[in-house]
């Protein structure tokens, strides 16, 4: 099975729309196909792709400190233990407060507790949507609890989930709406891509994250292309990421212009080549796909090798 995994390094780039149109065409080209999204902090690829849901699973991913009020004797020593500001005194009842927010489940504070009155415990951490999209194929989403800090453990549970339904659907293609920046979510997208698509926008701080992102993506994958967003903002600049891709020996997927059929399409809730295929973005997409096809065909031939 091909895994495909779009990033970004910045948001706001066009990464979904991107996502969201190829998955469509992966379908329309009777590819097995199972999208997911990983940018578990802000899910927004089924806006676009709409569906309705199969199933849902709650993700404990995260660990965080539990107070039994009957066994505290209210000394104190957990307050000044923990170094995340978790502990804040009750001092109208004369007991310690854990917030939930704060707490990053070290467990210190169980272990100074002279009573063993505090208890590390699993928490809800998240979700596992399982949906089929208006078009006819799957969409994972995860979906992290707002304050959580497991955002890294959801992808991956994400991705664990939606290679197991490709055993099941017998699936050819996944692929991968992946987050912005550098962090841990990002990483778990990255791991078991068989192609990274990086899509960026000529500026100066899209190019910044563009190299930052590059970097861990080569950790993960041999094959990696660029796709340029918006690129006639600023042709000079573009011109300059086209350089920068062939100095890295990045597959130079294609440019998409600034176009008013996409704000549209996603007004309407459909992916763009859907909504206006022969809008001059989706035309651009389309050669996109065609020549990711190519790469990946590629790509498969090497791996036999």
């Amino acid at each position: 099975m091909m895994e495909i995994t779009v990033l970004s390094g910045k948001g706001g780039v066009g990464k979904t729309t991107l996502t969201a149109s190829l998955s469509y065409l992966f379908h329309q080209d009777n590819q097995n196909i199972i999208s997911v999204d990983t940018d578990v902090d802000a899910p927004n690829l089924l806006l676009i792709l709409g569906g309705k849901e199969l199933e849902r699973k709650s993700i404990e991913a995260s660990e965080k400190a539990f107070l039994d009020k009957q066994k505290c004797r209210n000394c104190g020593a957990c307050e000044k233990i923990c170094k995340f500001g978790a502990i804040s005194w009750d001092d109208v009842n004369d007991i310690p407060i854990i917030s939930r927010l704060h707490c990053e489940g070290c467990g210190v504070c169980s272990l100074i507790c002279p009573e063993q009155a505090i208890e590390i415990r699993p928490v809800k951490s998240g979700k596992l949507i399982h949906m089929e999209t208006k078009f006819g194929y799957p969409v994972i989403t995860g979906d992290i609890e707002i304050g959580d800090a497991s955002s890294g453990k959801i992808v991956a549970e994400a991705k664990t989930k939606a290679r197991e339904l490709s055993k099941t659907l017998s699936s050819d293609t996944l692929l991968v709406d992946g987050p912005p920046g550098i962090g841990c979510p990002v990483i778990a997208s990255a791991s078991g891509s068989t192609y990274i698509v990086l899509i960026s926008e000529p500026t100066p701080a899209a190019k910044h994250d563009l190299e930052r992102v590059l970097e861990i993506s080569r950790f993960f994958c041999k094959r990696i292309g660029l796709v340029i967003n918006k690129a006639d903002i600023n042709k000079k600049f573009t011109e300059e990421l086209i350089k920068f891709a062939k100095t890295e020996n990045l597959d130079i997927l294609g440019t998409i212009p600034v176009d008013d059929a996409v704000p549209k399409s996603i007004t309407n809730g459909v992916p763009v080549v859907v909504d206006n295929p022969n809008s001059p973005a989706s035309k651009a997409i389309y050669s996109i796909y065609e020549k990711l096809k190519n790469h990946l065909n590629d790509t498969l031939n090497e791996n036999s090798l």
